[in-house]
């Protein structure tokens, strides 16, 4: 090997170890800013939900819907003195800042609250806590075997005849074929992130 040879092998090295370095950061620079953006939990290896439910009124219902919608979903109950006051609390102040944003205000949005207390939570009881708040909010009974079911899928941990009435409590974005998009741990309570994701999402969605 000549000198020239030699000098230029070792210039390509120092340029390799420089550079090697250097493109990883800039790789994760990248990606966190890029997951920076990501506020709830992707869960791409859950399936579509879909069930029948049934309103206050007595009346039957699938979901997903056949008109379009997005769905924040919550499964809990109304006696429950932990997360679901909080879930609560978060779907008032998501719909109020839905209703004032102009991106979203006319956008196809509902509140499903799937009660897993039926007995206490009665249609009564669930229409003046949940639906007479907002045309948006809607809450729903399920039948034991597809309560079971959805819970099952969800992992939330719902127990039949279970007197502590054990539930995980996380909030579910829905698309509007019934497909998971964010789930939204106890840990997951900004509802300023959960409404730029939702912004976000829908933009990604074409739904602008």
């Amino acid at each position: 090997m000549t000198k020239k040879h030699l000098w230029l092998a070792v210039l390509l090295i120092v340029l390799s170890v420089l550079l090697v370095p250097a493109i990883m950061l800039g790789t994760q620079v990248f990606q966190s800013r890029d997951n920076a953006s990501v506020y709830g939990l992707q869960v791409p290896h859950l399936d579509g939900v879909s069930f029948q439910w049934t309103d206050t009124s007595l009346q039957q219902h699938a979901f997903p819907a056949s008109k379009p919608m997005f769905s924040y979903m919550f499964m809990g109950f109304l006696s429950c003195s932990e997360i679901c006051p909080i879930r609560i609390k978060q779907l008032h102040q998501l719909e109020a800042a839905i209703a004032t944003d102009p991106m979203l205000a006319s956008k196809a949005i509902q509140f499903l609250f799937i009660t897993i207390d039926p007995e206490n939570d009665t249609p009564t009881i669930r229409k003046a806590v949940i639906d007479d708040q907002s045309p948006r909010f809607v809450s729903a009974t399920l039948q034991e075997d597809q309560l079971l079911s959805l819970s099952n899928q969800l992992s939330e941990n719902i127990q039949s005849h279970s007197a502590t009435n054990n539930h995980v409590g996380n909030l579910y974005l829905i698309a509007p074929n019934g497909k998971i998009d964010r789930v939204y741990t106890a840990k997951h309570l900004s509802t300023d992130k959960m409404l730029a994701e939702l912004k976000q999402y829908m933009d990604a969605s074409g739904n602008k």
